[in-house]
């Protein structure tokens, strides 16, 4: 998680030091003007709201130090959906309160904000309902289970069942370790349902919703140039004869020999997922589990990509697909549990 401070005096400048310091395991830009800049410091060079702007989606948290009217003038025009503005927080030069302004559940402004105030000896003001009261939104569930959300607006209808004290029932394909409210009741029918699955669902009412977790898998070897196109049609195919849900992607796992094959990053990309890249020495050490293709190995040096690079990088789990190919591509599903 990386982090900025922006600030407009002297005092508000040496606050946003000390906070630099006392957060030393974030990475934290401070900007500020050019009379108070120096080494430590990047310089505003435009007028704020414009200066906002140039930087607003390079964060996933914004400090202001400054007077929280000032900050809302500022990214009013830059707000877009809290699935993907960035985390603001409004902090005075003394450091006595610390808000949450914008993004508090999935921009994460709730829980970066206590974080500070904890460090600098503030007040969080926290004003989500959910949160003052002890319960949990719709949101914050799927960020605390690495879910993602299948639709914000019944998530936002669920979530107003919850905060109004409704009955809502929960189903759930993985393990839930946290706390929840008592009116989230597990395998209950309520006035709102919460699905935990990567499966496919056809949601039909706005007070249902689905988190899908993010534990699937791919483990992908292909020919040297394979465009993105055909990946994403065999991931596609793949998934979709598993009744698995795309969003469900955590990650793409390939060989070292392919840490440059364009078409799987941008495959990847297109997934909104990460790759991860597992060298030949890691897999010699467990490819006598899996089927070994001479003529692989006799070109790269093992017998197998997509099913040892999938197990490798997982945390505990099981395959759904073994080794398919797809003209050129050979894809392994992974799932996590």
């Amino acid at each position: 998680m990386n982090w900025a401070i922006v600030t407009l005096t002297k005092g508000g400048t040496r606050q946003a030091k000390r906070v630099k310091k006392s957060l030393d395991n974030i990475r934290i830009d401070i900007y500020t003007l050019k009379k108070w800049s120096d080494k430590e410091t990047l310089t505003i060079d435009k007028k704020l709201s414009e200066f906002v702007g140039s930087i607003f989606y390079e964060y996933d948290i914004i400090l202001f130090i400054m007077a929280a009217g000032i900050v809302v003038r500022s990214i009013a025009k830059y707000l877009v959906s809290k699935t993907t503005d960035p985390g603001i927080i409004v902090m005075d030069e003394k450091g006595q309160f610390v808000i949450s302004l914008i993004s508090g559940h999935l921009g994460g402004a709730n829980d970066a904000a206590c974080l500070l105030a904890d460090r600098v000896g503030g007040q969080a003001v926290i004003t989500t309902s959910s949160d003052v009261r002890g319960l949990i939104a719709v949101d914050t569930l799927a960020e605390k289970l690495n879910c993602r959300v299948s639709d914000m607006l019944n998530a936002k209808d669920v979530t107003a069942l919850i905060v109004n004290d409704e009955l809502v029932g929960i189903k759930s394909d993985i393990r839930i370790d946290i706390k929840l409210p008592d009116n989230i009741v597990e395998s209950a029918k309520g006035k709102g349902m919460i699905y935990i699955t990567n499966k496919v669902l056809d949601i039909s009412s706005s007070n249902e919703v689905q988190l899908i977790p993010k534990n699937i898998i791919i483990g992908i070897g292909c020919k040297r140039g394979i465009p993105k196109e055909a990946i994403i049609s065999a991931v596609a195919e793949a998934l979709n004869s598993l009744n698995i849900d795309v969003r469900s992607i955590k990650h793409f796992a390939t060989v070292d020999l392919k840490k440059n094959e364009a078409g799987i990053f941008e495959a990847a990309r297109y997934y909104d997922a990460e790759v991860k890249i597992v060298s030949r020495e890691e897999i010699k050490t467990v490819e006598k589990n899996f089927s070994c293709s001479e003529f692989v190995k006799k070109t790269i040096g093992v017998g197998g990509v997509c099913e040892p690079c999938a197990m490798l990088t997982a945390s505990g789990g099981h395959f759904l697909m073994t080794k398919k190919s797809y003209n050129g591509i050979t894809l392994s599903v992974w799932e996590e549990i």
